[in-house]
């Protein structure tokens, strides 16, 4: 099986697919030597990594350049959180979708609110938006490329789960291979929509919603780490860093050895 219909089948097992977000090579390839089955991309630690705050801060092309660095180094399926697409055009998101196929990416995240906007895009819009998305992968021979639809409905000050079973719903019949709710913590919602959809659902680890195991027994197929491995290891960062610069004696920057097999040996 190619790295598209792996990375399909890993959506498949009685136990979620656990997948820890990465930034760059690096972040990537520790996840692959730590026993990760696939890796994604998350924009918002790229952004933070890159000096840039999330929202398509950065550009498409700058995110294409990391994306083609971390497929140099990993051999796991790699996902690509591309946030609403880094275009208010169709054609242009389908373009950049495209490209990222021709990498070697096994699939995307793409969310239903558009950078220039806080509010969701109108739901019948972007079913029409993934509909158009699959048929142009099926079209450019990528058919098993994974779509991951992002919902930021649960992300909103206010919101509703019939208004959320809609949109699950209408993005499913768009013919993405999964549903993807961050921002979702209500136990009882998360067993509604595993019951309701026929494809996989994809949480985001928040506090108070960290059980693996009570996440598998819900019948979660996909649970993402998102910004918190990043935000974890940056503020790791600040507080050595703090530590160095003040202390009198650095020992403890030697106490740990770095333990990764790179490409080049």
């Amino acid at each position: 099986m190619n790295k598209r219909t792996i990375f399909k089948a890993l959506h498949q097992n009685p136990n979620p697919l656990f997948i820890a977000n990465c930034w760059d090579p690096l972040s990537a390839l520790i996840i692959e030597q730590a026993g990760g089955q696939a890796v994604a991309t998350t924009s918002w630690g790229m952004s933070n990594h890159q000096g840039f705050k999330d929202g398509e801060q950065l550009t498409f092309d700058h995110v294409l350049q990391i994306v083609s660095a971390i497929l140099k180094v990993i051999t796991i399926p790699l996902s690509v959180d591309i946030e609403a697409g880094y275009s208010a055009d169709q054609s242009q998101i389908i373009k950049h979708i495209i490209q990222l196929a021709d990498l070697g990416v096994a699939g995307i995240n793409i969310e239903d609110t558009p950078s220039h906007q806080n509010d969701l895009r109108d739901i019948q819009a972007h079913q029409s938006l993934l509909y158009a998305i699959r048929q142009a992968l099926r079209d450019a021979g990528f058919k098993h490329f994974f779509i991951n639809a992002r919902c930021d409905l649960c992300l909103q000050p206010q919101w509703n789960e019939t208004a959320l079973l809609k949109r699950a719903l209408a993005y499913q019949e768009a013919g993405c291979d999964g549903f993807f709710i961050p921002g979702l913590t209500e136990l009882v919602t998360i067993k509604r929509l595993t019951t309701l959809l026929s494809i996989p659902v994809n949480v985001m680890l928040m506090l108070g919603l960290s059980d693996k195991q009570q996440l598998t027994e819900l019948g979660v197929k996909r649970i993402s780490s998102g910004n918190a491995l990043s935000d974890h290891v940056i503020a790791q960062q600040v507080s050595v860093t703090k530590r160095m610069l003040k202390e009198a004696t650095v020992d403890f920057l030697f106490e740990h050895s770095v333990g990764i097999t790179w490409q080049s040996n």
